[in-house]
């Protein structure tokens, strides 16, 4: 059996040169929300020595210097091209996990193929998506998912043609330190050296017994993997969640009940969307806020505080969502604090074909409603995000997130659609 691992090339800096073929060659950052830090990097950004993470004040000059092209998150674009590659992969190969926003794990289901023929297929695969959505990928191919990962990572490296084969008794594994495996975080990475254990190869070669009296089934399942034994198979697509958050800071810190009402009724809708989205309700919600702690106040321990309440209807209702959460922040508000950041967390969720009857609360106003939640929906997929929103969710908040580098979402939008 032969897993691959398909993975966009420096994905949010290739949408981008996607619709900007001048930026080709370039070196390329993405920013965080509030364009507060570098969340992406082109490979040209990352030979500057811009490292991932790093506060975007703290680079301006090596920016300006050396003519680095600098764009914030534009997660409805990523959002949107993602699925489009995924779409491919999907009809190519039925077998596929979704593994993240740029990679996916397939299983061709090619018996009897040849290692010349899967390698001809990923490279097909490679080309097609290029052709489709413009976006490069890299293949990786193995018989165990952790060695198709690394396998990418070489693929990436290593092969001009961007796949690459790698088997448990391939020489690469010697050259590899051993934090390049997938799953392998700093504390593993320290245990494992204080044993003398360095590389990929080196690992390989302890026992069994040790590996899982140390690291328990995991660590076991991890040396299997690297050996050559698949311990993992594809996931299935996840169905059903136990939580939803949507949260967000500040562009700039919130002192007022009005604004930081509006900024959680904002994300109460948010939450409503994901709801109905995935088709479940909630029983509970919880409301949080963060003070800015970089600013404190006469109440800076009070940090972080959240309140909870059980509905008396389980929901997805976005009214009913905004009720309850702008109840809760009212009574989380403190006068005085600088709030950097709020979110709201729906939790105990159910389907939502499954009714819960209440005695004190007719629940036909809520059936009803769904059917207006449904229209709601509809208009702002076809028309975008935010066309219809509720009057609490206020308009043109100065709180709202900054976003001053954003470029075009050129796929969703009529309005920003590229001119040629």
């Amino acid at each position: 059996m032969t897993y691959l691992l398909a993975d966009a090339n420096n994905f949010y800096a290739s949408c981008e040169r996607v619709f900007n073929p001048k930026l080709r060659g370039r070196p390329i950052v993405v920013l965080s929300n509030n364009d507060g830090c570098v969340v992406a990097r082109s490979n040209e950004a990352k030979a500057l020595g811009i490292p991932m993470g790093e506060p975007f004040f703290k680079i301006k000059a090596l920016v300006k210097a050396q003519q680095v092209e600098v764009f914030s998150s534009n997660y409805t674009l990523y959002a949107d091209m993602s699925a489009r590659v995924m779409n491919i992969l999907q009809a190519h190969c039925a077998e596929t996990e979704v593994y993240s926003i740029d990679e996916a794990f397939l299983q061709p289901n090619r018996y009897g193929a040849t290692l010349a023929e899967n390698l001809d297929f990923a490279s097909t695969l490679r080309q097609t998506v290029l052709q489709c959505t413009g976006i490069p990928i890299s293949v990786g191919l193995a018989n165990t998912k952790t060695l198709a990962k690394l396998a990418n990572h070489l693929a990436k490296k290593r092969s001009p043609n961007g796949t690459y084969h790698l088997e448990a008794s391939s020489p690469e594994l010697a050259e590899l330190p051993i934090e390049e495996l997938w799953g392998v975080g700093a504390a593993y990475q320290q245990r494992l050296a204080g044993v003398g254990v360095r590389t990929v190869a080196e690992l390989a070669k302890v026992p069994e017994t040790w590996m899982q009296k140390e690291f328990g089934v995991v660590g076991l399942r991890l040396l299997k993997e690297v050996k050559g034994q698949a311990c993992y198979g594809l996931e299935p697509p996840v169905e059903s969640r136990k939580s939803i958050v949507v949260s967000r800071s500040f562009a700039k810190d919130v002192q007022e009940l009005p604004a930081l009402s509006e900024a959680v009724a904002r994300y109460a809708t948010r939450l409503g969307e994901k709801l109905r989205h995935y088709e479940q309700q909630a029983e509970a919600i919880t409301v949080f806020v963060w003070a800015n702690r970089f600013k404190p106040s006469e109440q800076a321990a009070l940090q972080c505080s959240a309140l909870s309440v059980e509905l008396p209807l389980a929901s997805s209702n976005t009214n009913e969502l905004i009720h309850w959460a702008r109840l809760l922040v009212s009574r989380l508000y403190q006068s005085g604090v600088r709030y950097k950041k709020a979110g709201i967390m729906a939790t105990a969720l159910r389907p939502q074909t499954s009714v819960q009857m209440n005695l004190f609360v007719d629940e036909g106003a809520s059936l009803r409603s769904a059917q207006l939640m449904q229209t709601l929906d509809g208009i702002n997929r076809k028309m975008g995000r935010n066309t219809v929103y509720f009057a609490a969710c206020g308009n043109k908040p100065e709180w709202g997130p900054k976003a001053e580098r954003r470029s075009g979402r050129f796929t969703t939008r009529w309005g920003e659609l590229m001119r040629v």
